[in-house]
């Protein structure tokens, strides 16, 4: 898997990126099983941050492929143990973890193998085969919305209408096919206004988030993948991230859905998902 080469500061944002999300990661916690735990995609260790904290007498390792984030965890851990690894490939012995961790990692092995379906799967087997009986699978990452339907998006400032042409252009996976119908409103599919409105907000990054697909699966397809994997899905919930919200979609863009009574609000799209399995 080829990751992009940042630079120097766009490693800096991304990384302040992880720490600012640290709050909404934080949910992942009450789903751990104590003991051998591991953090796949650990990035600079803001979860294994929290998750040290919380469970003292366990035991961690945080992989990754990026040797620039194993090399901030090694600094911010001196004592940790860390690995530099493909997580598409078997990296621990079988019945081996209690919990593993994959947190907002799992779009990105989407997405920089080509947007291959069969490298997620892979990566989440080989996750099932190194848990213990009981032990859990924590997955949190982008949501693909349920509906399959259209709706239309208003921009509200030159800002974001520009950021919209340039996302219809430049994002990776598949072609955004939308139509302008009036002066400012834009149709489009919902899953594309998804991953647009989970995008929009970056600049340093612009060209490499943009090529990420965030919605890999709907929250129902994640928790299909792990039964298919013989694991018993014991939580699934999907949300938006209000500080998404707030802070940026509520100022930026309007979305409706056109009734035959005209145009009406529909609810901004799930940004995000957890769904935990047991063995």
């Amino acid at each position: 898997m080829h990751l992009p080469a940042r630079g120097r500061r766009g490693y800096e944002v991304y990384a302040a990126g992880m720490e600012a999300s640290a709050t909404d990661k934080a949910k992942l916690l009450r789903f751990v099983r104590p003991g051998a735990i591991a953090d796949l995609g650990c990035g600079t260790g803001t979860v294994l941050e929290l998750l040290r904290r919380k469970y003292r007498k366990s035991q961690f390792v945080g992989v990754d492929l990026s040797q620039e984030m194993i090399d901030r965890c090694t600094k911010r851990f001196p004592d940790g143990e860390f690995m530099l690894h493909d997580i598409t490939f078997r990296i621990f012995a079988e019945a081996s973890l209690d919990t593993i961790v994959l947190c907002s990692i799992l779009h990105e092995v989407f997405s920089y193998k080509g947007y291959d379906y069969s490298a997620v799967r892979r990566a989440l087997r080989y996750c099932v085969e190194a848990l213990k009986p009981g032990g859990r699978l924590i997955v949190r990452d982008g949501v693909k919305p349920a509906e399959q339907d259209v709706v239309y998006l208003t921009f509200l400032n030159e800002s974001a209408w520009d950021k919209f042409a340039r996302f219809s252009l430049d994002f990776g996976s598949s072609e955004i096919v939308w139509r302008l119908v009036d002066n400012n409103r834009v149709q489009v599919a919902r899953r594309d206004a998804m991953e647009f409105l989970t995008k929009y907000i970056y600049d340093v990054n612009w060209k490499y988030e943009v090529k990420e697909q965030f919605g890999v699966f709907t929250l129902a397809s994640w928790a299909d993948e792990l039964r298919k994997l013989g694991l018993k899905v014991v939580h699934k919930e999907s949300y938006t991230i209000p500080w998404l919200r707030v802070t940026h979609w509520e100022k930026d863009v309007k979305m409706e859905v056109k009734t035959p009574k005209g145009f009406r609000p529909t609810d901004y799209p799930h940004s995000t998902m957890i769904v935990v399995g047991e063995k």
